[in-house]
């Protein structure tokens, strides 16, 4: 058994994420463990074998390629099999961004377990992070930058839940929200969202009665107004902040949703 330990667990709460510990174990027929408590999210990535997960009065029979996760303070028990024991490893982690990327990767409250999507790059990352935590000459970003390596073969199944389990619309508000300062087109809300350009316009029209370009001109002009009024940003200025390439574009877009230039519109609004 391989197992590394980290810094004294008050150090990561200040760290959007934080490893206190990792490791691989081949566990012997039946070996258990629990019922017990942890105090920080642990997840076990199952390499072969077979094995049981006992939480919320739940069983799960599980096997090589799946994983579970422990919550904080959650009572849980976890037994190998008697023919085919497990072996698995396992990272204990927690940070303020913690609750975000675990609901990334399609956990929950009722939904402890993972099924690894990757077919073996997410095994492999898992064995690099384990050597370097071992490693005394490895710094702490190398360590963090292989956890989220490891997290993002973990959120393609996350995605593609989410996309199942949500309106695709809403990811989609807020990526515009986030990116609209950048030059981002349609099809790259598309790609973000894994689906054609055709299936997204009728989103759009569905749930915001708009397509999804006037949708995002609107809220840049939305953005734009509120920077006319409140601050004294020069017309230019306000127009590459909201994501228009230039000046007359900016100012063609906001007439035709207005009816006054970008000027006119400050002039009888007033501004700071």
């Amino acid at each position: 058994m391989d197992i590394y330990y980290t810094q004294d667990m008050s150090t990561a709460l200040d760290k959007p994420v934080f490893l206190y510990q990792c490791g691989h174990e081949k566990c012997k027929p039946s070996h258990s463990f629990g019922p017990a408590i942890r105090p920080h999210y642990l997840f076990h990535y199952i390499l072969h074998g077979r094995g049981v997960y006992y939480v919320d009065g739940i069983t799960y029979h599980l096997e090589g390629g799946q994983g579970f996760l422990i919550y904080p303070g959650v009572t849980t028990t976890y037994t190998a099999d008697e023919e085919d024991p497990w072996e698995y490893c396992w990272i204990g982690f927690d940070g303020y961004d913690t609750r975000r990327i675990l609901q990334d990767c399609g956990f929950s409250l009722t939904n402890h377990i993972f099924t690894d999507p990757t077919k073996g790059p997410l095994w492999s990352d898992f064995q690099k992070l384990i050597a370097y935590f071992g490693e005394q000459k490895t710094n702490d970003y190398t360590i963090l930058s292989q956890l989220y390596l490891c997290f993002s073969h973990m959120c393609l199944r996350g995605k593609q839940a989410k996309l199942l389990g949500e309106a695709p619309v809403e990811k989609a508000l807020d990526y515009i929200h986030n990116n609209f300062t950048y030059d981002i087109k349609i099809t790259d809300i598309a790609q973000y969202l894994h689906v054609d350009r055709t299936y997204l316009y009728k989103l759009f029209i569905h749930h915001t009665n708009t397509s999804p370009q006037q949708y995002l001109i609107n809220h840049r002009i939305a953005v734009s107004k509120k920077l006319l009024q409140e601050t004294t940003l020069s017309i230019t200025e306000i127009a590459f902040s909201c994501g228009f390439r230039d000046v007359s574009s900016f100012n063609k877009h906001f007439k035709k949703l207005m009816h006054k230039t970008p000027r006119e519109f400050r002039k009888c609004e007033g501004s700071l």
